[in-house]
């Protein structure tokens, strides 16, 4: 039985991801000698490798393995993380991203208060949402709001004495909750942990855009748009699913 031509997307998309390869000057990954070779009928089929980076491939660029397990591993750890965040924020009677700006907040506590905008930063979330959130907090008298001397028309986000004193309560738990996630970690590893996973927000955010209606088709990545990757703002939210914009904070 012939074997049915393949859809017109579907050639157009290899065909892209040929010009992808060539422009990057990397050689087509060449079929494993490892690889599984399955039967479905007549068909053989070969699972591609994950990625057509030489540097996150073993073998000469023969394998991923390495490379598919350690998204199976940040798959887990951050399950783990939301999980730890998720215990500390019940303690206090917070939602996951409320915890979050409270941390924030608790951090510069002692310099009279940190604008939206520098939330948001650091939790590489939209304004918008810090200010509905914040006015959450606001309304439970946990967190106060004073004029910006710096910005006539912003404002300083600071915990008021019942928010501090709530985030107090949870600091022994806090500590033995983080000293048992990175108990692994020697301090160099990680300061490398800590670089590559900041490296890696601006790819991300840059990707999940992508994927959003109406972004960029996937193998347009390499080919001619890739300068815009550098304009990605560390701050966007946008392309960031609901429910993953506050970046867990244990």
């Amino acid at each position: 039985m012939p074997i049915p031509a393949k859809p017109r997307e579907t050639r157009l998309r290899q065909s892209n991801l040929r010009a992808d390869v060539r422009l990057r000057g990397i050689a087509p990954n060449p079929r494993p000698k490892s690889a599984r070779k399955l039967s479905a009928g007549d068909v053989s089929f070969y699972l591609p490798l994950s990625t057509t980076r030489a540097e996150l491939l073993d073998e000469g660029g023969a394998t991923d393995h390495r490379f598919r397990q350690m998204l199976f591993d940040l798959s887990t750890l951050g399950a783990s993380i939301e999980v730890a965040r998720a215990h500390l924020a019940s303690l206090l009677g917070l939602s996951s991203p409320q915890y979050n700006i409270a941390m924030v907040l608790a951090s510069h506590q002692n310099n009279g208060g940190i604008a939206v905008s520098q939330v948001a930063r650091r939790l590489h979330v939209s304004t918008a949402f810090i200010t509905f959130e914040a006015g959450k907090l606001e309304q439970s008298d946990l967190v106060e709001k004073r004029p910006n001397p710096s910005d006539g028309r912003g404002v300083l986000l600071r915990l008021s004495p019942k928010g501090a004193a709530l985030v107090q309560r949870v600091g022994a738990e806090r500590q033995l909750v983080n000293d048992h996630l990175f108990g692994s970690l020697t301090a160099r590893s990680f300061q490398e942990l800590s670089k590559a996973l900041s490296a890696l927000i601006d790819d991300f955010a840059y990707t999940l855009g992508l994927l959003k209606p109406g972004g960029a088709v996937l193998s347009e990545l390499h080919l001619g748009r890739k300068a815009q990757k550098k304009s990605v703002r560390r701050t966007t939210a946008d392309s960031v699913p609901q429910s993953n914009r506050a970046r867990p904070h244990t």
